[in-house]
């Protein structure tokens, strides 16, 4: 075929590539594919072929960066030459056969700058040669594993080959095509070398994403149009500004797991459909590249991209309205948290039988209380392990539903926060430790120590969970010198216990290794100063439980109540962001009567469990 009749951005059958002339320059390096990029490439061909039987559908290799060297007359690859290599190496196995049985095909050639005879090794494959240089080396050893694939594979080496070649081009076969990207244009037009268009794909001007591939066809198609194609590009640089605001993106997408360098891509992917199932990395390019090739013989084609970037625009502005209205922003957001596909969400949108925005809310929230409903909320137990997703799901709705329930627009739940730490389910009041030992001990300790002595010891680094980690000794003596001088030594926290006498005791812990648990002065605090003792009734009930980050759980394990409350507004104040209904259990906002803040007791318990159950079942009554 000649390709020169291709548009800029197609998709090109391995067919097409035949009777044609490629030329490897010498600003890439060589080729340099192992057994196991040359394995992985015949294996997913081969799964391929044995799962599709018929022609609705295409395995997709990379994109092919070209341009038309006039002096080579041939197509100079600025990308995607080892997969290129390496189909012609496939090939090649069956070079004889397919010439003879299709007279008017030769297939491809291939030479590399730095090889002058490379042409002349890819044809004829000698081992003899094979360590005369690094390339060479590598054909070698990739074309002894294609060489024995073919004889072992169950479709049979001819048979293997001749699918994907797909010479009759029969549309009842699958077929294997790769993308073509020709910047000869761009290059001529430009005036630059094909060294700094390499060097661009290299340093990431040009992504060769799906979106970028798909702005490139959307542009080429409107064809001179100027104003157009400006518009298209403005409307698209201001999509892609606003998704790129992670309170925006987590909203729509969930938990960041950095799949979309492009973040306007995941609209497109949406509108076509693509399943997270699906093995072809370039799909969605694929089935706009087909439509506009499809609806192009009927239909101007500048007029398809105007229809199909329409669809864009309007999803955007769809997911925006969503994003804005508080309610949807929290019931769609929890429901993406939960995996719920935004096609269901917008089908039930789109559904005749939904009247209005409420209704759709209603809907939504019916199907976000569905995972909770027949849930006994009381009964819940941290021990039982089949309570524990439930009781996730509990806290995390009853934060999002108690934002709701809050008046102020401007008051909402951040899921961008919420997705970038892991959180756990803490006590509030913390379960009594049989020891404390290793390596959470001198936590402990230091985290009682800053309570007790009104001193932050900021000597320390934290690493990104909020541990402390303790470098020099010296940094602690620093410490233990402000403590020793603290103002507030002589004021007595329970009868007969100072604060001074409390950390002189801590201090000549740190540096043992006793159960600390065993301590007179751990004893002291538990039954004098906080009162501890065995009568509370709701120690692994929902009542005593929140959801906590990591990093602030892990910084202050088995502390006790008031000291736990200290260390979560440090946190807080260093900015990690603590969820708002843990932080209104810490301060109490949902007890009654607070006669005591050094301890969480029964009543607040009582309180905080009716309020969690008020505000799920205030949820379902309104449905």
């Amino acid at each position: 075929m000649d390709l020169h009749m291709k548009q800029k951005l197609d998709t090109v059958t391995v067919f097409d590539l035949m009777n044609n002339s490629f030329y490897i320059p010498d600003y890439q390096r060589g080729y340099r594919w192992t057994r196991l990029e040359v394995e992985k490439l015949l294996g997913d061909l081969e799964d391929f072929y044995n799962v599709n039987t018929d022609g609705s559908t295409f395995y997709c290799m990379q994109p092919l960066v070209v341009f038309f060297n006039k002096e080579q007359d041939a197509w100079e690859v600025i990308d995607g030459q080892q997969r290129l290599t390496t189909m012609y190496l496939i090939l090649n196995q069956q070079k004889g056969l397919l010439e003879q049985i299709y007279p008017d095909m030769k297939l491809f050639n291939l030479s590399y700058q730095s090889r002058p005879d490379s042409r002349q090794y890819l044809e004829n494959i000698d081992s003899t040669k094979s360590n005369s240089n690094i390339d060479y080396y590598h054909m070698f050893n990739a074309s002894a594993v294609i060489t024995d694939f073919l004889k072992k594979t169950t479709l049979g080496g001819w048979r293997f080959v001749d699918a994907i070649v797909n010479a009759n081009n029969i549309e009842s076969r699958p077929s294997v095509k790769f993308i073509w990207y020709d910047v000869t244009e761009e290059i001529e037009s430009k005036h630059i070398s094909p060294e700094e268009k390499f060097s661009d794909l290299n340093i990431g001007k040009i992504g060769l994403t799906n979106a970028e591939l798909i702005k490139a066809l959307f542009l080429n198609n409107v064809g001179d149009d100027e104003s157009e194609s400006l518009r298209i590009a403005s409307e698209w640089d201001s999509i892609e500004h606003a998704l790129q605001d992670d309170s925006f993106w987590s909203f729509i997408y969930g938990k960041d797991d950095n799949k979309y360098a492009t973040r306007i891509e995941l609209l497109f992917d949406i509108i076509k459909a693509k399943s997270a199932t699906e093995q072809n990395e370039y799909y969605t390019f694929d089935a706009y590249s087909e439509e506009i090739k499809t609806s192009g013989q009927h239909t101007n084609k500048k007029d398809i991209v105007k229809r199909l970037w329409k669809d864009v625009s309007d999803k955007y502005y769809l997911f925006r309205g969503w994003y804005d209205d508080k309610k949807l922003y929290h019931i769609i957001g929890y429901l993406r948290y939960k995996k719920y596909d935004i096609n269901s969400i917008e089908a039930i949108y789109a559904d005749p039988n939904t009247t209005d925005i409420n209704e759709f809310y209603m809907i939504l929230k019916e199907k976000a209380l569905g995972s909770v409903c027949d849930v006994e909320i009381s009964k819940l137990n941290y021990h039982d392990s089949k309570d524990h997703s439930r009781i996730y799901d509990i806290l995390t709705l009853f934060n999002i539903l108690s934002i709701v329930e809050c008046e102020k627009d401007d008051v909402r739940f951040s899921f961008d926060e919420f997705y970038k730490h892991s959180w756990d389910i803490e006590h509030v009041r913390s379960q009594t430790p049989k020891n404390l030992d290793g390596a959470g001990r001198q936590d402990w300790i230091v985290c009682n120590l800053e309570y007790f002595s009104g001193i932050d010891y900021n000597y320390c680094e934290c690493d990104s969970d909020g541990k402390k980690i303790y470098k020099y000794q010296e940094d602690f003596d620093l410490f233990k010198n402000d403590i020793t001088q603290a103002p507030n030594r002589d004021v007595e926290i329970a009868p007969g216990l100072k604060a001074g006498q409390v950390c002189d005791q801590l201090l000549q812990l740190f540096n043992g290794k006793s159960d600390v648990t065993e301590s007179s002065v751990y004893k002291a605090l538990l039954n004098q100063a906080f009162k501890q003792d065995d009568t509370f009734k709701y120690e692994d009930n929902i009542g005593n439980l929140v959801l906590l980050d990591q990093g602030t759980n892990r910084g202050y394990k088995n502390a006790f109540y008031p000291v736990k409350r200290k260390w979560i507004y440090r946190r807080e104040h260093e900015g990690v962001y603590i969820l708002p209904c843990t932080r209104n259990v810490f301060a109490k906002n949902y007890s009654s009567m607070i006669f005591d803040l050094m301890n969480w007791n029964n009543d607040d318990a009582e309180a905080y469990l009716a309020e969690i159950e008020r505000v799920i079942s205030n949820g379902k009554t309104q449905l």
